[in-house]
């Protein structure tokens, strides 16, 4: 093919087939340099749009990551204790940097063993709000003054308020720890707050490989058994933390799992995987055996009144209920059900938790962050200054 134009540009009229050569190669870089161009605005503009969604997960739905080596499920000797009579229990001025998968805070007890201020006098006249509950009252992965018992504190200042929650409670062990408490002020309310692994709790005797007092039925009276609780050897002498070799796959997440972004992908598709595995809701259709707390509810009840004050009850809702998880129904009609037949005031903080636009629990397990608190206590405000304001 002749091209005498294509040749008179490149200087080589008079031999076609340098010419076309010259013009083929210098059509071919051009062509890879527009090639080059094009890939390099394409990774250009998709780091810019990683940046842009990456601040935009930091600013909206922030999640830090901590990688295995970095948590610490504190447990044994700092902050919880072998208790002969409720199985274990807060250690007095117990501190400790607390790690999990989610938040990274720092925990202390005040001289009785609770997650709590330091109450002074006790012979003055101002009224007591007592509040029992396991890990969501104890603030499990918040910081104190994020926690909504703490808020409430803040919110109601004419009355003494006392958190006597630790984690892992059962209702059972709950009752038991407000049998013990003692003080001289008037006690206006006792705040129970239920979650849904309350009744399991109850109607076991070993809970998070702890064992612990239950309560029995004998002769319709409820008994308490199991005490004094067994003490197992960790409460002596704690295990060690085991050294773990990281492979070059948990080298790689740790490293890409500080970004929000690349996380928020790796937690969807590892919640699609287990979504069909089901939940702890018995497949038969049949709920837990809820006699046991239904008597532990009515002993509370009475116990409660005996100190003239009322006992109300504000029901947790699951994780599950709240982000749609699955379809199963809610833990809280059935112990609704027992309260009303008791007499007992009871409160669903779910219709509060639906409208939060915001997430309220944590990516991992199913606790409350800090806006989960917030919201809780906001409802809860509400809820009781019908009857609380001064």
């Amino acid at each position: 093919m002749y091209c005498p134009t294509i040749w008179a540009d490149f200087g080589l009229v008079g031999d076609p087939a340098r010419s076309c050569w010259w013009a083929v190669t210098v059509m071919s870089r051009q062509r890879c340099r527009t090639i080059a161009q094009n890939i390099a605005l394409l990774f250009g503009s998709s780091l810019f749009c990683f940046f842009v969604i990456e601040m935009g997960y930091r600013v909206l739905d922030p999640f830090p990551f901590f990688s295995r080596d970095e948590i610490n499920h504190t447990e044994h000797g700092n902050l919880s204790t072998y208790d002969q009579a409720l199985g274990w229990k807060g250690v007095p001025g117990g501190t400790a940097e607390f790690v999990t998968e989610n938040n990274r805070v720092w925990l202390a007890h005040n001289g009785y063993g609770f997650r709590d201020i330091e109450h002074k006098d006790s012979n003055d006249k101002k009224p007591a709000i007592v509040f029992l509950g396991d890990s969501f009252t104890w603030g499990y992965e918040v910081e104190f003054g994020e926690m909504f018992v703490n808020q409430l504190r803040d919110r109601l200042p004419s009355y003494e308020i006392f958190n006597l929650a630790h984690r892992g409670y059962g209702t059972d062990q709950e009752f038991l720890t407000f049998t013990r408490w003692r003080d001289n002020r008037p006690l206006k309310f006792v705040i129970l707050m239920f979650s849904e692994n309350d009744v399991e709790d109850n109607n076991s005797s070993v809970r998070y490989t702890k064992p612990k007092p239950q309560y029995q039925l004998v002769e319709n009276e409820l008994v308490l058994t199991g005490v004094p609780v067994p003490k197992i050897e960790d409460w002596t002498h704690s295990r060690p933390a085991e050294m773990v070799l990281n492979s070059w796959r948990t080298k790689l997440k740790k490293i890409l799992f500080r970004s929000h972004f690349l996380h928020v992908i790796y937690f969807r598709y590892s919640l699609f995987r287990s979504s069909n595995k089901g939940n702890r809701i018995r497949k038969d259709g049949k709920g837990a055996d809820l006699t046991l707390t239904s008597r532990i509810l009515e002993e509370l009840k009475k116990e409660v009144e005996r100190r003239g004050a009322k006992l109300v009850v504000f029901f947790i809702p699951s994780k599950r209920e709240i982000e749609r998880l699955d379809d199963s129904l809610p833990y809280q009609i059935e112990i609704a059900d027992l309260c009303q037949k008791r007499g007992i005031e009871y409160f669903d903080l779910a219709s509060d938790f639906k409208t939060s636009w915001y997430r309220t629990y944590y990516r991992h397990g199913g606790h409350w962050n800090s806006r989960g608190h917030q919201v809780a206590a906001e409802a809860m405000y509400t809820y009781l200054t019908r009857d609380v304001s001064p």
